[in-house]
C-alpha cells in the first residue's frame, strides 16, 4: 500500500522537505548498525551538521523587558492567554465583568460564581486546570472572540480547591452570587466576597489545628549600612486573634526570629530585595506591599482606626516605631482582603479581622536559638525529613485542644530565661503531675471543648456556621467549672492565672444568649434555615406562619385539582425555572383539563 501524497491526518514533525543532501547521506542498515558512543555520535554530527532552527513558531525564553514580553504573547501566543490582551467591548457580558474584576486583583486566582461552580477564565483557568489537575474546557467569549480557556471547581469544595492553591503559595479571590434571581434584563449581581492569603485565611480545612498561622510584616531601616541596621517585626494570626511587635538590631537576629515563628505569609516594602530576602525563610510566601503602609503617620492612623481609639499612647508602641511601622503593614495589607460588607451603611468600618491589643516582645525575655541549632535539636520537626513525628514536641505533646497545642508549642520553641518564670511554671505543671484526681478532673472538661481561638475569630470575621457558635457556647458554659478545678492550685501560682479564675460574666452571658436563640443541633449552613427557636423574634415568627399558610393552600390547591380532573396522582411540584406546576402521568395525560397549558 503506498502512502498518500496529502495525508489527511498530516506528520506530527510538519512538512519535512527532503534534499539531495539527506538522499545521500547513510541510510537504514548503515545508521542502525552503527555503535551509538560518543564518539561516534560526535563524528556523525560533524558529517551531518544541524543548523539552529529559527523557527518562530518555538517557544522563546522569557524576555526581561514588559515590551518584549507582551510583543512575543501578541505574536506567539491567542489573545485570550491573557484577560489584559481582550478587548471588553467584544466579550459578553459575563466575562466582560470577569475581566473587570479580574484587572482589579492581577495577582490573585479569580473564581467566579457561575450557578453550581466556581470557574476560572483565561489564563486563571490554565493554572487552575495545571495545578488541580482538572480538565480545561471553554466558553463562548463572544462573537469576535471565539471560545475562551475554562476550569472550575464545585462550589461545595470551593474550600478543599482552595487550600491547595494557598499552600502552592497563591492568592484566591472569590466572587459570589449576592442574589438567587437576577432582575428582569440584568445579570445575577455578583461581588468579591472573600480574599484568601496563605497568611490571611480563617477556614478551619485551610489551618493546622496545633500551630499558629503567622502574618509577618518586616520594616528595615538603614539596610546599606550594616552596622546600624534596625528592623522591626509585627506578627499576626488572623484566626486567633494574635498580634505580637517586637524590634531590635542585626539582620541575623531577625533571620532567627523569623525562622522560630516560621510565618506562611511575610509582607514588605520590597527595598533591596536580593540582599534582604536571603533573612527570610524559604518555606514563607514573601509579598511586596506599597510602601505606603509602612509610613508612620498612616500606620498611626490605622491602628487607632481598628480599635477605634484616639490615641496609640496607652499601646506602649511609641518607643517601638519600627515595631509600629510593622503593625501598620498588617493592619493595612489586611484591608485589602477585606471581604465585602453587603449590608455596610458607610465605609469607616473596622477591618473584618479581629484583633486583640498589640503585645509587645521584648528581645531577650526567651532563650536565642539560631536556626541551626533549632534544626539539630529537633524541637518541633526531625532533622532527617523534616517531619513533625520524632520531634522533641511529638514526644511532650498530650494537650487535649488544639489551643493547648499552640501554646505548648510556643513555649518549646521560645524556652524561659526568668528563673522566677521558670519556677512558676514548674510548680503548676508539678501540682498537676502530684495530684491525679485533679488533673483527669481538668482533662475531662477540656476533652469535649472546641477551639475557642478560631471559633472566635470566625465569628468575628463573620464566617462562623451555627454549630461554630453552638460549640462557642459550650466553651464558655465549661469555664465556671473549669475556674473552680483551677482555684486549688492557685497559691503561688503565675500571674497569668487570674484570667483563668476570675471568669468575665459577659463570656457567661454570652453562652447563655447563644442557647437560647439557636438550636441545639443547627444546620451546617445558616442559608438552609431553621436555626433559630421559635418564639425567639416576632418577624420570623410571622414569617414562618405565613409559610405553614402556603404549604398548607398548596395541600388543598393540589386535592381540589385531583377532584376536578379525575386523577388522583396529581401532584403539585415546584421548579426553580418554571415555578410551581401540576404535574400529572402520562397515563393520564388524557384527563387533562383543556384549560391547562403544557410545559414540558
Amino acid at each position: 500500500m503506498t502512502a498518500d501524497a496529502n495525508p489527511l491526518q498530516g506528520s506530527l514533525f510538519g512538512d519535512l522537505q527532503v534534499s539531495d543532501e539527506s538522499q545521500n547521506s547513510p541510510k537504514g542498515p548503515e545508521i542502525f548498525n552503527k555503535d551509538f558512543n560518543e564518539e561516534a555520535l560526535a563524528e556523525d554530527a560533524l558529517i551531518r551538521p544541524r543548523k539552529r532552527n529559527a523557527d518562530t513558531n518555538l517557544r522563546k525564553s522569557r524576555p526581561n523587558s514588559e515590551k518584549s514580553r507582551l510583543s512575543i504573547a501578541s505574536e506567539e501566543l491567542p489573545n485570550w492567554h491573557h484577560h489584559s490582551l481582550i478587548d471588553l467591548e467584544l466579550l459578553t457580558p459575563v466575562l466582560r465583568h470577569y475581566v473587570e474584576l479580574k484587572a482589579k486583583n492581577p495577582d490573585r486566582v479569580l473564581l467566579y460564581r457561575l450557578g453550581d461552580f466556581f470557574e476560572c477564565f483565561f489564563e486563571d483557568a490554565i493554572t487552575l486546570s495545571r495545578l488541580l489537575e482538572l480538565t480545561l474546557t471553554s466558553k463562548e467569549g463572544g462573537k469576535n472572540v471565539g471560545k475562551v480557556p475554562m476550569a472550575g471547581i464545585p462550589h461545595h469544595s470551593v474550600e478543599r480547591y482552595c487550600a491547595e492553591l494557598i499552600n502552592k503559595g497563591l492568592s484566591v479571590a472569590l466572587c459570589d452570587q449576592l442574589e438567587s434571581s437576577p432582575s428582569k434584563g440584568t445579570l445575577i449581581k455578583r461581588e468579591i466576597t472573600r480574599i484568601l492569603t496563605p497568611g490571611t485565611v480563617i477556614e478551619e480545612g485551610m489551618l493546622q489545628a496545633r500551630r499558629n498561622n503567622w502574618l509577618s510584616a518586616v520594616v528595615i531601616n538603614n539596610l546599606d549600612n550594616e552596622d546600624e541596621i534596625e528592623w522591626g517585626l509585627a506578627n499576626a494570626d488572623v484566626s486567633t486573634g494574635e498580634l505580637l511587635i517586637t524590634q531590635s538590631k542585626n539582620l541575623e537576629f531577625l533571620s532567627q526570629e523569623l525562622s522560630k515563628i516560621q510565618p506562611s505569609e511575610i509582607v514588605w516594602e520590597g527595598i533591596n530585595s536580593n540582599y534582604a530576602k536571603k533573612f527570610f525563610p524559604n518555606q514563607s510566601h514573601i509579598k511586596e506591599i506599597p510602601s505606603i503602609y509602612f509610613n508612620e503617620y498612616e500606620a498611626q492612623s490605622a491602628i487607632k482606626k481598628h480599635y477605634k481609639i484616639n490615641t496609640i499612647d496607652g499601646l506602649g508602641l511609641n518607643d517601638y516605631q519600627l515595631g509600629l511601622k510593622a503593625a501598620g503593614g498588617i493592619l493595612g495589607y489586611l484591608s485589602t482582603t477585606k471581604e465585602i460588607n453587603i449590608e455596610a451603611k458607610d465605609n469607616d468600618e473596622r477591618s473584618h479581622v479581629l484583633l486583640e491589643y498589640p503585645q509587645i516582645i521584648i528581645p531577650g525575655n526567651s532563650l536565642l536559638i539560631d536556626s541551626q541549632t533549632r534544626k539539630n535539636l529537633e524541637l518541633t520537626s526531625t532533622q532527617k525529613d523534616n517531619q513533625f513525628h520524632g520531634s522533641l514536641l511529638w514526644s511532650i505533646d498530650r494537650t487535649l485542644t488544639a489551643m493547648g497545642g499552640r501554646s505548648l508549642r510556643r513555649w518549646v520553641e521560645a524556652p524561659l530565661l526568668d528563673a522566677d518564670e521558670i519556677r512558676a511554671r514548674q510548680l503548676v505543671i508539678s501540682r498537676l503531675v502530684k495530684n491525679r484526681k485533679l488533673r483527669q478532673e481538668i482533662r475531662k472538661m477540656l476533652r469535649s471543648m472546641g477551639d475557642l481561638e478560631r471559633l472566635a475569630g470566625r465569628a468575628g470575621a463573620g464566617q462562623a456556621g451555627g454549630r461554630d457558635l453552638i460549640a462557642i457556647a459550650d466553651g464558655l458554659e465549661r469555664l465556671p467549672k473549669l475556674s473552680n478545678q483551677i482555684k486549688q492550685i492557685k497559691e503561688d501560682a503565675p500571674s497569668w492565672f487570674q484570667s483563668l479564675i476570675n471568669i468575665n460574666p459577659n463570656l457567661i452571658e454570652i453562652a447563655s444568649t447563644i442557647k437560647y436563640n439557636l438550636i441545639d443541633n443547627p444546620p451546617l449552613s445558616i442559608t438552609e434555615g431553621g436555626l433559630i427557636y421559635d418564639g425567639v423574634d416576632k418577624v420570623l415568627d410571622g414569617l414562618r406562619n405565613q409559610l405553614d399558610d402556603q404549604d398548607m393552600w398548596i395541600k388543598s390547591q393540589e386535592l381540589k385539582e385531583r377532584k376536578e380532573s379525575g386523577n388522583n396522582n396529581l401532584r403539585i411540584q415546584y421548579h426553580r425555572t418554571f415555578g410551581y406546576f401540576l404535574a400529572v402521568s402520562k397515563a393520564k395525560s388524557n384527563l387533562v383539563p383543556n384549560h391547562w397549558i403544557r410545559r414540558q
